[in-house]
């Protein structure tokens, strides 16, 4: 990756980092379905205002919009709620850890639905060393014993479940498409799809009593870390590609941790921390490009 991309990655990771300080900030204020529907409501005005400023128009096919049903449901409604339920109880870095079972979750579905994609030894170990950190992380009682915090950390890890048949269905079924167009329409079908179950789950939003403070929330998380993410996300893509982006997985955890530790003065346990830290290996394992590099550098010696 050129400077550029690396710049971008990591204003990226500080973007998504932020964004789960925003999540747990947001369900003090409404309801998780409540703070789910103004993230893609928002989100999605906002980049189809990029849209129209850049004269485009979302594509009009059924197809399109058949296929944008399902990756609305896996890549935001299911994975959002699921880690706004869970961020009621658990802080933002450790929602930020778990999320990195996302990398090792798509490693195994995407080697079921797509063939360029099989499990490699690598891909296979990393995974496994992984699944280690997060269990790590969690704590060996939340296999044994049912809390709410077992099951607000288990809410996460279903959402990274979610993002992963997310990433498959979007490789295979949506790769034809613009990516923003992609991005502008699952926010905004979202948005319609998530209206009638948010009133008849939670009631309706009373817009009018908004704090300026939840406003300031929204921006970050909507604006910020929704639509704005999602434009630099793409940017990255083109510059690096996808195999790049895996980074941001191993890269928002720090973030997320340390604008709990900054803000709200929450700083995880010693063994959260080594769970991350076998997270991390396992990532770059998958990624392998830190191992490559460091065997360039002992062969060139």
């Amino acid at each position: 990756m050129n400077n550029k991309a690396w710049f971008l990655l990591l204003f990226l990771s500080f973007i998504w980092g932020g964004s789960f300080y925003f999540i747990g900030e947001g369900v003090k204020y409404v309801p998780p379905l409540t703070l789910v529907w103004y993230r893609i409501l928002f989100a999605g005005i906002a980049l189809y205002l990029v849209l129209l400023w850049r004269r485009q128009k979302l594509p009009t096919q059924t197809d399109f919009w058949l296929r944008i049903l399902i990756m609305v449901l896996l890549n935001n409604i299911i994975p959002f709620t699921l880690i706004a339920w869970g961020q009621q109880t658990i802080s933002g870095g450790l929602a930020a850890i778990l999320n990195s079972n996302t990398a090792f979750a798509a490693v195994f579905i995407a080697a079921i639905f797509i063939p360029s994609e099989p499990l490699g030894t690598r891909r296979v170990i990393g995974t496994l060393i992984g699944i280690v950190g997060v269990i790590l992380v969690i704590g060996t009682n939340t296999l044994t014993e049912i809390t709410l915090t077992s099951l607000s950390q288990l809410a996460v890890l279903l959402a990274t479940i979610s993002y992963a048949l997310g990433s498959v269905w979007g490789k295979t079924r949506l790769s034809s498409y613009m990516p923003l167009d992609i991005a502008c329409g699952t926010l905004l079908m979202g948005s319609v799809i998530v209206t009638p179950i948010m009133i008849l789950a939670e009631g309706m939003p009373d817009i009018v009593a908004i704090e300026w403070d939840f406003i300031l929330i929204l921006l970050g998380l909507s604006i910020a870390g929704t639509a704005f993410a999602y434009v630099i996300y793409y940017r990255i893509l083109e510059l690096a590609g996808a195999s790049s982006l895996m980074l941001v997985t191993i890269i928002v955890p720090i973030f997320a941790v340390l604008i709990d530790a900054i803000i709200l003065s929450k700083w995880i346990s010693v063994q959260t921390l080594g769970g991350f830290v076998i997270i991390s290996l396992g990532l770059s394992l998958i990624d392998g490009r830190i191992w490559w590099f460091i065997a360039k550098g002992l062969k060139a010696r």
